[in-house]
C-alpha cells in the first residue's frame, strides 16, 4: 500500500496547493539542470572555435578564408557546427519553456 501524500500535505494546508508548488519547484529543478548541459555542450564548441556560435555561423556563412582554414585546422568542423546548431536549437527551447513555467508561476 502506497504512501498517500495528498494526506500527508494537507496537514501543512491546502493540499493541492501544496502538490502544485512541490511539482513548480521540481519542474524549475529539472529544467535549471538541462538548461546546465545544453551550456557545457555549447562552450565546448566556443572554448574549441575561440568564439560563440553567432560569429562562428556569421564567419562560415561570409568568409571563405574563413572556413578554407576551417577545413585545414579542423577537418570535423561541419559536423561539430551541426552538433553546436543542435545545442543552440535546443537551448531556446528549453528557454522557451522556462519563460512559460515563469509565466505559470507568477
Amino acid at each position: 500500500m502506497g504512501v498517500k501524500y495528498a494526506d500527508i500535505l494537507a496537514e501543512f494546508g491546502d493540499a493541492d496547493n501544496e502538490i502544485n508548488e512541490a511539482v513548480r519547484r521540481y519542474a524549475w529543478e529539472k529544467v535549471g539542470e538541462r538548461l546546465a548541459e545544453i551550456q557545457r555542450h555549447i562552450h565546448k564548441f566556443e572554448e574549441k572555435y575561440g568564439m560563440p556560435y553567432e560569429v562562428f555561423y556569421a564567419r562560415i556563412t561570409t568568409d571563405e578564408a574563413f572556413v578554407s582554414q576551417l577545413r585545414a585546422s579542423h577537418p570535423m568542423w561541419e559536423r561539430d557546427f551541426h552538433e553546436w546548431e543542435f545545442y543552440i536549437e535546443e537551448l531556446r527551447a528549453w528557454l522557451s519553456r522556462l519563460e512559460t513555467l515563469s509565466r505559470t508561476s507568477s
